[in-house]
């Protein structure tokens, strides 16, 4: 991947929907070889999918907290089925430190964060949970292909500046 392949997915990432020719303008390409360049990331799987982001506070899910989930007696390998018909869980990590797994979860309000973590307590291997809740989100920007380019030096942040990330 070059500079251009970058900033191309930094624009799709922007706007997913953003037409090639202007893309091609934004590029200074023609807009075949901006279609050339998605199709080749599609095909190396750098591109996965196009989506829509949602706003979960108008969907009703107005909570956001993560669980740590201390497991027992079972492979962390084989716990992750378990949490799938948990639709609250949007993201099961698994983990290095005394926890297992690390869960972000979205629900209605604290009585439905009970009850959700109630039933997840109630899987096998399951030994313990530690929840903290999101009094706010700062940051939430997903990955940012210009924060791996080599080019940027070794830490990841296009700024330069350890620490701050890549913007």
């Amino acid at each position: 991947m070059d500079d251009i392949d970058l900033k191309l997915l930094a624009s799709l990432k922007e706007d997913a929907k953003r037409k090639y020719s202007d893309l091609a303008d934004l590029l200074n390409l023609s807009a075949p070889s901006v279609h050339a360049r998605v199709k080749k990331l599609e095909q190396l799987g750098v591109i996965q999918s196009y989506t829509i982001n949602l706003n979960p506070k108008l969907l009703g899910a107005k909570l956001t907290a993560f669980v740590r989930v201390t497991t027992e007696g079972v492979a962390c390998m084989d716990i992750p089925t378990s949490f799938e018909p948990f639709a609250e869980v949007e993201e099961l990590h698994s983990v290095a430190g005394e926890e297992s797994l690390l869960l972000k979860v979205r629900t209605r309000d604290t009585e439905s964060l009970d009850v959700l973590l109630d039933q997840i307590r109630k899987i096998p291997g399951v030994r313990k949970t530690v929840t903290s809740i999101v009094l706010g989100t700062r940051i939430d920007r997903g990955t940012d292909p210009t924060a791996f380019n080599p080019a940027n030096g070794s830490n990841g942040n296009s700024n330069g500046h350890a620490g701050e990330g890549g913007k």
